[in-house]
């Protein structure tokens, strides 16, 4: 089953511009998939971070949200990760997203 955990507008950011980095979040049995956007405004990154890197370097537990909670707590350091392993010009789709594992925060 696919849990979706939807952004509220009246919860507390965390960093610069954090509130702009997500549509929603999708727990997929162990992998969290998101969208985080480019700085430029041209689009966003579909992105699926492992269940062992958001344990490993943010804490994420096993509990059903875990997943998400995790990100939204870190979401500024992960999102800036995104941004920076993927280019301008690259091409992730929905079908081929970014994939992120523990390796890609040490």
């Amino acid at each position: 089953m696919t849990k979706s955990v939807r952004t509220q507008a009246n919860e507390e950011e965390e960093g610069a511009g954090a509130g702009d980095d997500f549509a929603n979040l999708e727990d997929r049995r162990g992998t969290l998939f998101v969208r985080v956007k480019r700085i430029d405004d041209k689009g966003s990154v579909p992105v699926a971070i492992a269940r062992a890197a958001l344990e490993a370097h943010f804490g994420a537990g096993q509990g059903e949200k875990d997943l998400a909670h995790a990100y939204r707590a870190h979401r500024a350091t992960i999102n800036a990760k995104v941004l920076e392993l993927a280019p301008v010009g690259d091409v992730y789709t929905d079908a081929n997203p970014m994939l992120l594992g523990t390796s890609d925060f040490d």
